[in-house]
């Protein structure tokens, strides 16, 4: 224990991940940073990441014993056949060539193994709290020391490779383990009935190793280990399972660790989402807004021009389909116009609304006042037509009674009238002809 007074109740995490030789290449890169999954790295680590176990070299001295191991499988195997003289068989192996020193399997022939807590507790520690540096963090130097000792206590020498990162977001541990075993392979004797070792394979075997094998036993071990810095065993879910089932009851579900990379790539998916649901969002918002805008634009030119028009600024009947207001002439500088030429250029389409609803408006307007002066005109036409019927007749009447001069001068006078009369219906068939020229 460190004494400090921070609550240390956090558990050990452990975690062992498949890997095979194909991978070394790429795990290798990924730990020189060089290239792979390295959004998570941080940009200003506070220390350097450090080898803890094996050389700078460790992958290819793997790869190059892996290579040798199949090299002598396949000259011991070849010189048994010889031996039993199966030609054929031979024949065949020489075709084929070596075969890889592990059975095939969904998680490989290695394992990786990762440890460490949760960062909170790296953290809780006084030289993290006071910022005194990494070299100063006695639970990250206890942690380290110990899971050293439970690697090199559990694996021995198959634990070719080990590293502190140091440049992610919290302290951990990666180790590599090549498990190497010798396999016997026996042939039972038909006469005495015994086993006779008849070759020896060198192999990569997972399962030598009981940690690797059960894992609830490979908590039990990592628990008990580093109990003494303040770190518990994970929880016990396979136990918690077995007696949900033993109880008839629904057990909880299996938590199933994924890899690094590929949480951040189910991350990086996830963000990418949200921020083209939120940009879909943004462009959704801002059409509305723009047609708020728009609205408004157009609510504001109407009122403007109308109220122009209502001024005598504007002539309503002379805007066309291109929105453009014309001022009624000596207006052209009026405020009152150039605030709806203004307003017109912002929303042509209300501008564009105005002029139908005011030519529509005028033109009935216009046509009511023209059959109403049509009106009055005929009606004064006649009036005028029967004033001179009485003064023709009331002046004959009067000739007949003054004598024959005066009657010849009536007489000429009703001619005058008739003409006028009949000047009277021109003006008026003139008058109605102008009219339907017009309309």
């Amino acid at each position: 224990m460190d004494g400090s007074p921070f609550d240390t109740r956090f558990p050990v995490v452990l975690r062992f991940e498949g890997i095979g030789p194909e991978n070394l290449a790429g795990y290798e890169k990924h730990r020189k940073r060089a290239g792979g999954d390295t959004g998570h790295i941080l940009e200003h680590p506070p220390a350097p990441n450090r080898l803890l176990i094996g050389d700078e070299d460790w992958a290819a001295k793997a790869l190059a014993e892996i290579t040798e191991m199949k090299v002598q499988n396949f000259a011991a195997e070849l010189q048994a056949l010889q031996q039993r003289k199966r030609k054929k068989d031979l024949q065949n192996r020489l075709a084929e060539g070596p075969h890889n020193s592990w059975r095939p399997t969904r998680h490989g022939p290695m394992r990786e193994v990762i440890l460490t807590a949760n960062k909170e507790w790296f953290n809780a520690d006084p030289a993290a709290v006071f910022d005194e540096g990494v070299d100063q963090n006695q639970r990250i130097a206890d942690f380290e020391r110990l899971a050293v000792d439970w690697l090199k206590e559990q694996f021995g020498e198959d634990v070719i490779h080990a590293r502190a990162d140091l440049d992610e977001e919290a302290y951990h541990i990666h180790a590599v383990i090549m498990p190497r075993v010798r396999v016997e392979m026996t042939r039972k004797d038909r006469k005495t009935g015994e086993k006779k070792v008849i070759a020896t394979r060198l192999m990569l075997q997972p399962s030598k190793f009981d940690v690797i094998e059960n894992y609830e036993l490979a908590q039990d071990s990592v628990g008990k280990w580093f109990s003494g810095i303040g770190l518990v065993r994970g929880e016990k879910r396979k136990e918690a399972f077995r007696e949900a089932v033993a109880k008839g009851e629904t057990p909880p579900p299996k938590r199933v660790h994924t890899r690094t990379r590929d949480w951040r790539r189910k991350k990086d998916v996830e963000l990418a989402k949200r921020e083209h649901d939120l940009e879909a969002r943004t462009s959704a918002v801002d059409e509305r807004a723009a047609a708020v805008d728009e609205k408004a634009a157009e609510a504001d030119a109407i009122i403007e021009i109308t109220e122009a028009i209502a001024q005598g600024v504007v002539e309503p009947t002379t805007q066309d389909e291109t929105a453009k207001v014309i001022s009624v002439k000596g207006h052209e500088k009026d405020k009152a116009f150039l605030r709806a030429q203004r307003h017109a250029k912002l929303s042509p389409k209300a501008a564009s609304r105005v002029a139908r609803a005011f030519r529509g408006g005028w033109a009935t307007m216009f046509e009511k006042a023209r059959k109403d002066a049509f009106a009055r005109v005929n009606e004064d036409f006649r009036a005028a037509a029967r004033t001179l019927d009485e003064v023709t007749a009331l002046l004959a009447k009067i000739g007949g009674s003054l004598g024959a001069d005066m009657s010849g001068n009536v007489g000429t006078l009703s001619d005058l009238a008739q003409r006028l009369k009949k000047r009277i219906v021109t003006g008026r068939v003139l008058h109605e002809r102008k009219n339907r020229s017009q309309k």
